[in-house]
């Protein structure tokens, strides 16, 4: 499979890598740096946002936790669990809100009992509302190379929890514009116990997050692919001349 892998991005001139993170795996194909470009992606900000909200963060006895993504072994199903768990024990405000669908699901309906809400597949309109009216994102993938759904998180003003590693790192200002953990359920059940207790603190990576993510628009990211497309067509057109010069 690998081999497969580095024969297919040897054979092209540029390679658009969304993130640092798969410029790393691209490099250990050995693909050259010079012939990776950026394509990372964008987030709709007409459609998500906080104008979606239609109650006050934190407005209640209850604080809800939302994770957005497939329910499978590999996007970190068991440390989601393990790491609400943990949260809830010790703050049982938590509620847990997953929008998506996947094989673990009825694993996750088990361990998580009455503590979450499964929402099923979300789209559209619908979708951001379940973002805007959540208190905390909670992300435990290991293996995402971008992390769409932190974009969407962050343009509906939601403070974020995720591992770090992978496309994460890239999205998330540790500290500033959200909390990037260990992949280790005890250090993000502190991460959500710590924003549940800090309302400020949840304001202000929110904020800042929100401020970060406006310049990560589907505009930009096309242009970035545009320009994509020029690096390759300019590489293909200096070979050809150079195959021209050497049959002349």
């Amino acid at each position: 499979m690998t081999q497969a892998v580095t024969a297919f991005y040897g054979a092209c001139d540029h390679v658009l890598s969304p993130s640092p993170a798969s410029d790393a795996v691209l490099a250990s194909l050995g693909i050259r740096a010079g012939r990776v470009g950026r394509w990372d992606r964008g987030v709709d900000l007409a459609r998500f946002g906080p104008h979606r909200r239609e109650r006050s963060p934190g407005d209640g006895e209850r604080l809800t936790v939302l994770y957005a993504g497939r329910l499978t072994k590999e996007k970190g199903a068991d440390l989601l669990a393990d790491a609400f768990l943990r949260a809830r024990a010790r703050d049982p405000r938590l509620h847990l809100q997953l929008a998506g669908g996947g094989p673990e699901e009825h694993v996750l309906r088990e361990r998580l009992g009455e503590h979450a809400t499964f929402l099923g597949w979300q789209e559209g309109d619908e979708l951001a509302r379940t973002y805007a009216a959540a208190d905390v994102f909670l992300f435990p993938s290991r293996t995402d190379t971008f992390g769409q759904v932190l974009l969407e998180a962050q343009a509906s003003g939601l403070p974020v929890v995720a591992v770090a590693e992978g496309g994460p790192c890239s999205i998330i200002d540790d500290g500033r514009t959200g909390l990037l953990c260990p992949a280790d359920a005890e250090a993000l059940a502190g991460a959500v116990c710590h924003l549940a207790d800090a309302p400020l603190l949840r304001r202000a990576l929110a904020g800042n997050a929100l401020s970060a993510v406006r310049a990560r628009t589907w505009e930009a990211s096309l242009l970035r692919l545009a320009a994509g497309y020029r690096a390759a067509i300019e590489t293909s057109a200096a070979r050809r001349a150079e195959d021209t010069a050497r049959a002349a």
